[in-house]
């Protein structure tokens, strides 16, 4: 029988593998493995009920993130690379690019189920629906300190961006118009 997963255990991989040159592979890897097994990712990270830092440096952000059901978090960046996955619930990410005319377009989705993961780059832009009836769980790993950089929010139906700040994030939250599942 495997060792239960150990979230200390996990945060040293997770630290180590973002030092190195194939840091992207490698934390993607660790996620997947995380994630691989959803009822032992569970039984080790609990459910807090909301997020959680459970580490953050230069090098790299390692998130526990709990979406409720219904909730959406509107269009951001990270201005990182990041690995996402999911052991509970069901969650949509929407992809978007910049359009020529102004504002965002959808260029794809991708939904995560218990046992996915994946990975996009710091140019990225996505939002992110939990679209079960249960609370979505997962792993979030970004490469660098993300509570320090200037991100960007996007108001798909106006087409505006704005700095990623609570302020912002908020009335985007309360405006609920960038879409439930």
């Amino acid at each position: 029988m495997p060792e239960p997963l150990n979230i200390d255990d996990i945060v040293a991989r997770l630290r180590a593998a973002a030092k190195t040159p194939e840091a992207r592979a490698k934390v993607r890897a660790i996620v997947e493995e995380v994630v691989a097994d959803p009822d032992a990712a569970a039984r080790a990270f609990g459910d807090p009920g909301d997020d959680v830092i459970l580490f953050e440096d230069d090098t790299v952000s390692i998130w526990y993130c709990h979406f409720h059901p219904g909730m959406s978090v509107p269009a951001h960046d990270h201005q990182l690379s990041g690995s996402i996955g999911v052991f509970r619930g069901r969650e949509r990410n929407d992809f978007f690019n910049a359009d020529p005319a102004g504002g965002l377009r959808k260029s794809s989705d991708v939904f995560l189920g218990p046992g996915d993961a994946l990975s996009f780059g710091p140019n990225a832009i996505h939002s992110v629906t939990c679209v079960s009836e249960t609370p979505c769980n997962g792993l979030h790993v970004y490469l660098g300190a993300l509570t320090t950089v200037e991100r960007t929010l996007f108001d798909i139906d106006k087409g505006d961006a704005m700095p990623f700040d609570d302020e912002n994030y908020e009335k985007l939250m309360a405006a609920d118009r960038f879409g439930h599942g």
